[in-house]
């Protein structure tokens, strides 16, 4: 099944071959100068999610072995949503926060339920270098704050009051995480997740 991180894709750095150490490392602000380097990041981003993933919430450039505060997501799971992020950074808004489970392309067979802000102000510049500011709320805070994480350096299985399921095969994988992306649909408002 193509979306999910059932299995070791080609291209995506995991929590258990990094080399580099790329997926523990804090990134930081492009800047102009630098800004030329972007469009071959997001370039091979979107080429990994739409080729070799063939779906997925969210990707940041450290998953393809790139230290750059740049990432993709899409608020509503579908490709015509998808969002372009470079330097962002969020506030939370408010003090709730929303318990789910979350899976990573990073992490595969492994789903890890955590505790994410309701809803978050978020600033990031576009592909064009323009400033952008939001305001997200159900999946698309969550999956904002998921692909944060790995900007700043982390992975789920980091977060101190993580629990982490491990899979043994990606059958099971497959089923649960349907079942997550059905209660998502219903937890978050508007019929996102």
């Amino acid at each position: 099944m193509s979306g999910f991180a059932s299995q070791e894709y080609e291209g995506i750095v995991t929590c258990d071959k990094d080399p580099t150490n790329v997926l523990r490392q804090q990134t930081y602000p492009i800047q102009r100068d630098e800004w030329h380097s972007i469009h071959t990041t997001v370039q091979r981003l979107l080429h990994v999610r739409e080729n070799i993933l063939r779906g997925g919430a969210g990707l940041a450039a450290p998953q393809i072995g790139i230290n750059h505060p740049i990432f993709i997501y899409t608020p509503d799971r579908t490709t015509e949503g998808l969002r372009i992020v470079i330097n962002p950074s969020f506030e939370p808004i408010g003090e709730r926060t929303i318990e789910g489970y979350e899976a990573c392309f990073s992490e595969p067979l492994r789903c890890t339920k955590l505790k994410r802000w309701e809803k978050i102000k978020v600033i990031y510049q576009n592909q064009d270098g323009k400033l952008v500011e939001d305001v997200l709320d159900g999946f698309a805070a969550k999956v904002f704050q998921h692909e944060m994480d790995h900007l700043n350096g982390m992975l789920t299985l980091d977060h101190k009051d993580a629990e982490v399921l491990t899979f043994t095969n990606a059958q099971a994988f497959q089923a649960h995480m349907k079942q997550i992306h059905e209660e998502d649909s219903k937890r978050y408002t508007k019929g996102e997740g």
